[in-house]
C-alpha cells in the first residue's frame, strides 16, 4: 500500500481551505516535462544508498461545527538500503520511534510507554506496505521506495509542470498530477540534486477536499549522513504489547476529540 492510499483513511476528517484563484495552465508538452522531472527525482532518490532528512507534516480536520483545526507533526527519517529504516515523529497526540533493522520492526510509543516488536524480514520496500497496513504512518513512504516514479504515477490521468517556485528559499520545479480519486503536487529542487521539498495530497471527491502536506528539509545522502542506530533503546518501564494495541500513534486525535464545545 502506498502512502497515497494510506492517507485516504483520513477522508472523513481532513479539509482543505480553498483560495479563490483562477489559473490558466499550459498543457501538451508540459505533461511530458512534468513526467521527466519526476523520473529524474525518482532515479536520484533510488541511487542514494543512505539518506536522511527532517520533515514536517500537517493535516487539517473539520469539527461537526465546521471549525477548522490543523494538526502538525515533525520528525526525522534515516534509511540505509536495502533493509534499514528509522523514523521518528512527534506531535500533539503521539511521540513515536519506529526502527527496522532488516529482520525486526520495533515500534515505540513513547507517549504510551509501550512498544511492540514483530518479525519483518525483508527490504525497506517490503516493510512500507506492512507499516501502512498496520496503521503506522511512514511520512512520504512512496519517496523512500526504490521505484518512486511508478508508485506515484499509478492512475495518473494528467500532469503539468506549472512553474518554477521557491520552498524555504530553494528554487524548485512545481509539478501537479491528477488521478480519479486524488490530486497531488510536488515541488522538486532544481539542479543536479532533484530532492522532493514539498508534497501535497488532496482527496478531491471528499467534501471540502481534505489535504495532507509533507515538507522535507536538511536532506543528506552518502557520506554526509550521520551514523544512526537502527536499534531502539526501550526503557525498562515500557510495556511490551501487540502492535494492534498501539492505537494512539496517529497525528490526529480520536474523532470525538475534535467535537464541538471545546
Amino acid at each position: 500500500m502506498s502512502s497515497i492510499s494510506y492517507l485516504l483513511k483520513f477522508r472523513g476528517l481532513l479539509v482543505y481551505g480553498s483560495v479563490g484563484v483562477c489559473l490558466v495552465l499550459p498543457t501538451a508538452a508540459w505533461a511530458d516535462d512534468a513526467k521527466d522531472l519526476l523520473k529524474a527525482m525518482s532515479d536520484y532518490l533510488a541511487a542514494q544508498k543512505t539518506m536522511s532528512f527532517q520533515y514536517q507534516s500537517s493535516l487539517e480536520a473539520v469539527t461537526p461545527d465546521f471549525e477548522k483545526l490543523q494538526f502538525v507533526s515533525s520528525g526525522t527519517a534515516n534509511m540505509t538500503r536495502p533493509d534499514k529504516l528509522r523514523i521518528t515523529r512527534t506531535g500533539g497526540f503521539a511521540d513515536v520511534d519506529v526502527s527496522f533493522d532488516g529482520s525486526t520492526l520495533t515500534v515505540h510509543g513513547k507517549n504510551l510507554d509501550a512498544y511492540a516488536k514483530i518479525d519483518a524480514k525483508g527490504s525497506v520496500d517490503d516493510l512500507l506496505g506492512r507499516l501502512a497496513d498496520a496503521g503506522i504512518e511512514a511520512p512520504g513512504a512512496d519517496l523512500l521506495s526504490t521505484d518512486v516514479f511508478d508508485l506515484l504515477m499509478s492512475d495518473v490521468t494528467a500532469a503539468k509542470h506549472v512553474s518554477s517556485a521557491f520552498v524555504d528559499g530553494v528554487e524548485c520545479e512545481y509539478l501537479t498530477f491528477r488521478t480519479p480519486e486524488i490530486d497531488w503536487q510536488i515541488w522538486i529542487q532544481a539542479g543536479d540534486k532533484p530532492i522532493p521539498r514539498r508534497y501535497v495530497i488532496t482527496s478531491k471527491h471528499v467534501g471540502q477536499a481534505p489535504q495532507y502536506t509533507l515538507e522535507i528539509s536538511d536532506f543528506k545522502s552518502g557520506s554526509d549522513v550521520a551514523n544512526v542506530s537502527y536499534n531502539i533503546d526501550i526503557p525498562t518501564s515500557a510495556k511490551k504489547v501487540d502492535l494492534s494495541e498501539l492505537q494512539s500513534l496517529d497525528e490526529l486525535p480520536a474523532p470525538a476529540d475534535t467535537g464541538e464545545g471545546k
